[in-house]
């Protein structure tokens, strides 16, 4: 009877634990976010994009209608704003260009990356058109080093023209 019960709380708690995968169509993309932590994009069944923030100790996926977002950072930590919203499949929406000559729809996903201490870290922009599913990737980092930089290594080969 023991065995029982505990293979029906065994079976009963795998549903409890999944995360949840929510879709959106846009244009021609397939978007796929899991928990507020993974998004994934696909033109049919080529994959296109996609960020997992599990591998990092602290980062977020935050999506936007700008192309310049404004935030407040404090310690390395970008914080949601009017301009960045929450990775949730309900905030992704399409933003498209006025230019008459190509259709130019993105959607946009800003992910920050840092270090507890806040020495090291980025934040990136990445830029999907709807249509064509290609990837634009706008990134800005920043480190910090306590003890000076290391001197480089000795390297006498020489391929530039203007001072070889």
């Amino acid at each position: 009877m023991k065995r029982f019960v505990f293979l029906v709380v065994l079976l009963s708690s795998f549903g409890l634990s999944a995360d949840s995968n929510k879709s959106l169509t846009i244009n021609n993309l397939n978007i796929t976010v899991t928990g507020e932590y993974k998004v994934e994009v696909y033109k049919g069944v080529k994959h296109m994009f996609s960020f997992d923030c599990r591998p990092y100790i602290m980062c977020r996926i935050y999506t936007t209608t700008k192309e310049d977002p404004e935030y407040k950072m404090m310690d390395g930590m970008v914080y949601e704003s009017a301009d960045l919203k929450p990775l949730a499949i309900e905030n992704i929406e399409e933003v498209v260009g006025y230019n008459t000559n190509f259709y130019d729809g993105n959607i946009r996903f800003f992910v920050t990356i840092t270090t507890p201490t806040a020495a090291y870290g980025h934040r990136t922009m990445y830029t999907v058109n709807t249509e064509t599913g290609g990837v634009a990737v706008n990134r800005e980092e920043w480190d910090w080093y306590r003890y000076g930089m290391p001197k480089p290594k000795k390297n006498n080969s020489c391929f530039s023209i203007a001072y070889c």
